[in-house]
């Protein structure tokens, strides 16, 4: 500094012109790190936002699903890269090291889907605006040959079991899981949620999702649109896969399934906890405490309906039966009704909250999406539901199966022994 101003009143005294200094650069535009772009994408994905022009309500499990993807070593080593730092190169360089192809899949289109997010929403702090968008191109490659076999394997599994299965078998299912449940008395003893959840499942065909996520506030044990002695539940747009709010009208035997869930979980509570113990929010309610949270009120479990099905198959009890997991039943249920003789194609459609094609004659027009008959189509699903209904409960009657009633008669147990109930 002081040679400079020495410098600067020589050349003045001399009648000279002070060399002139150059101008300190301009400091570097902060854009965003990868790091900081996986922040941003996870908290937009994981708030409602505005998509064709609609609300669209957050999806807990795609939400899991990106933060696990991105979790992954290769993309963590990424994080205090600048994006306009990052290529092709780079990223194929991350992907080829996960394992898996389905994997792959997973961490290219989530990680297009965060670029194109931050090129089009955040152009200036991502640093993308004049970038052109080169991860568009990027793709998860092919399978390796055992991959390949393995996928080929799976898919040919999946065609037989939906070969297979049929409503009769599910029936003889439900009759073995009654055997099962019964069977099982103290810490063994099924919960509620568990013996009840595997009955609404074999009734409605719910995503297991939705069926655990089914609260008592959205259960209408009577309906005053419906016939009589119906009832209706409802879900609200997060909860289904579509996003979509969703109707399904119960016949008088699947309000039972509900209410008999209810009222177990409620005597069961009432004896460990005494009757103060306050209600649960959900209509397939867990009853497993947790350590240093027993007041926590939780749903049963989404996979613990699967891993039901899995402990029965390993007892023996399901024996000589075709395999069965839980989205299979939606398959029967979409064969059998499809093929029901009388009942409009649409209509399985709409009892499995499949997207109905916009060319369809029997899709309701959007803009009546509120109404009872002509949004949710609450005549179809009751033609629908009273079929798949009524020839499970006859096929089950048939095998000699009982009426399942609540089971909880108000025996007091010991505390100290959880029911079990699989939720983790």
């Amino acid at each position: 500094m002081a040679r400079n101003k020495a410098a600067t009143v020589y050349a003045e005294l001399a009648g000279a012109e002070p060399t002139p200094r150059k101008p300190a650069p301009a400091p570097a535009a902060k854009v965003w790190t990868w790091a900081e772009l996986h922040r941003q994408y996870q908290a937009m994905i994981a708030a409602p936002r505005w998509v064709n022009r609609r609300l669209k309500a957050p999806s807990p499990g795609t939400c899991d699903d990106v933060r696990l993807t991105f979790a992954k070593a290769p993309l963590q080593a990424l994080h205090s890269k600048a994006l306009t730092n990052l290529g092709r190169p780079t990223l194929q360089a991350a992907r080829d090291q996960i394992t898996g192809h389905r994997a792959r899949e997973k961490m290219v289109a989530y990680f297009k889907a965060a670029m194109s997010w931050a090129a089009d929403k955040h152009p200036d702090d991502s640093g993308l605006a004049d970038v052109p968008p080169w991860w568009e191109k990027l793709s998860a490659g092919d399978p390796d040959p055992a991959e390949m076999q393995a996928i080929e394997s799976r898919r040919a599994a999946l065609l037989a079991a939906k070969a297979a299965f049929s409503i009769d078998h599910l029936a003889e299912v439900m009759l073995r899981h009654e055997n099962y449940c019964a069977g099982r008395n103290g810490g063994e003893k099924i919960s509620p949620g568990i013996r009840w959840g595997l009955w609404w499942v074999s009734h409605t065909a719910n995503r297991r999702f939705s069926t655990v996520k089914f609260e008592r506030g959205n259960f209408m044990p009577s309906d005053e649109f419906g016939p009589q002695g119906w009832g209706r539940a409802m879900w609200p747009p997060e909860v289904m896969k579509a996003r979509l709010g969703f109707w399904l009208p119960l016949p008088p035997e699947t309000v039972h399934i509900a209410a008999s869930s209810v009222a177990d979980w409620r005597q069961l509570v009432n004896d460990e906890q005494g009757a103060s113990h306050p209600d649960s929010r959900w209509v397939f309610a867990s009853t497993v405490r947790v350590r240093d949270d027993d007041d926590k009120d939780r749903s049963v479990y989404p996979n613990s309906l699967n891993r039901h099905l899995q402990r029965m198959r390993a007892a023996g009890d399901l024996k000589d039966l075709p395999d069965l997991w839980l989205h299979l039943i939606r398959s029967v249920a979409a064969n059998f009704l499809d093929n029901m003789k009388g009942l409009p194609s649409v209509a399985s459609s709409l009892m499995l909250a499949h997207t109905v094609p916009k060319d369809s004659k029997d899709e309701a027009a959007p803009t009546t999406r509120e109404f009872y008959l002509t949004s949710q189509r609450m005549d179809l699903k009751a033609d629908a539901m009273r079929a798949w209904t009524e020839a499970l409960m006859t096929s089950y009657s048939k095998r000699g199966g009982k009426y399942p009633t609540p089971s909880e008669t108000g025996r007091a147990r010991r505390k100290s022994k959880p029911i079990a109930d699989a939720s983790h």
